[in-house]
């Protein structure tokens, strides 16, 4: 990609080879795998953008405002199957306060916001005011024992759960995102989610009690 400064035009994101291969500048992986959520939502929202923006569409779409749940989101039907499937799992109880739940979210372990890609192993189902509380936040420690301690009992439960869901289960994936989050909230300082008005920061601590990549 050239990006044209001072008049003058440099290589930006990658150079070619003189082959046809691209090749990503020193820190660009870095920078894309870090700012990644913040690529796809603009992504995301551009295309969202032109597809509204084609007159040939309108008859179609109206005046709807769910374009994004239909193309990004997933399916209802396949949210229902993962919650069936994690209740024989986890039981009828929320996965963060373990409390018996009436009415029941599936919610993102590893926030959408941070990472917008539907994972089986990232549901767990939770009380919507846990849900809200936790919001776009890691989960603590405790939560995150809890999480791998899933992972690991129920493993090939998951992967049935999400092959009837039609959800991905890659476990390779699945543990390179939660380095990668975790790894992010320690380099940043950042706070982790315990309970309703409650955090914790999070540090390396939590990188040791993950399985290596």
């Amino acid at each position: 990609m050239r990006l044209l400064l001072c008049g003058t035009t440099q290589e930006f994101l990658y150079v070619r080879d003189g082959r046809g291969f691209i090749c990503l500048k020193p820190g660009i992986p870095y920078c894309l795998r870090l700012f990644h959520p913040l690529v796809q939502q603009l992504s995301r929202t551009h295309w969202i953008d032109h597809i509204k923006s084609n007159k040939c569409n309108r008859s179609i779409l109206g005046d709807g405002d769910d374009l994004e749940d239909f193309l990004f989101g997933t399916s209802r039907h396949s949210l229902e199957v993962i919650a069936q499937g994690l209740k024989k799992i986890d039981g009828n109880s929320c996965f963060y306060c373990r409390e018996p739940m009436k009415d029941i979210d599936v919610d993102h372990y590893i926030p959408f916001s941070l990472y917008g890609r539907d994972i089986t192993h990232n549901f767990a189902l939770a009380h919507p005011s846990c849900n809200r509380s936790k919001s776009d936040t890691l989960a603590a420690r405790p939560h995150l024992e809890r999480w791998l301690e899933r992972l690991m009992r129920h493993g090939d439960n998951l992967i049935e759960i999400g092959f009837t869901a039609g959800i991905s289960t890659d476990i390779e994936t699945s543990s390179r995102v939660i380095h990668w989050a975790y790894g992010n909230a320690v380099a940043g300082g950042a706070s982790a989610w315990l309970r309703s008005g409650k955090y914790q920061s999070v540090d390396n601590t939590y990188i040791d009690i993950l399985p290596a990549e």
